[in-house]
């Protein structure tokens, strides 16, 4: 009985790993580091891997970033006041089968910058968001 358990439990990470899928993302991106951390953070059950010809799914990331500017600022804390330059961090994210090239993911994520964070912190905070939502999606399937 020792002997099963302790085959179980060697082959389980094994067998788990097997299972996950392997994603490929553009290494020019510069985004792709950082989801490439928030996948590692939110625990999303998938592999990257450098090599596109081993990947299951291909990951694909449009930026769209506005920075804000001071005149909406003032204008927002004399209005309302609070400080909104109406600045923010906007990623969306398509998910591609790399054998039937249908979509198999998109989700948008946009972030805020209400008091001027660091524009790393906006996009740790935006790649979360993802990695989030596609292990949602993922724990559906």
């Amino acid at each position: 009985m020792k002997k099963l358990l302790a085959a179980c439990v060697f082959l389980l990470p094994c067998v788990l790993s097997a299972q996950q899928k392997r994603v490929y993302m553009d290494p020019n991106n510069p985004f792709t580091p950082t989801f490439s951390s928030a996948l590692e953070k939110k625990k999303v059950p998938v592999t990257v891997t450098t090599d596109p010809d081993r990947a299951d799914y291909t990951i694909q990331f449009h930026n769209g970033d506005n920075e804000g500017s001071l005149a909406r600022g003032i204008t927002s804390a004399i209005t309302s006041g609070t400080w909104n330059t109406g600045a923010y961090n906007e990623v969306s994210m398509r998910v591609v089968d790399n054998k039937s090239k249908d979509v198999m993911f998109s989700y948008t994520c946009r972030k805020r910058n209400a008091m001027n964070p660091s524009e790393t912190d906006m996009a740790n905070s935006v790649a979360e968001c993802l990695a989030k939502h596609w292990k949602d999606k993922l724990s559906k399937q």
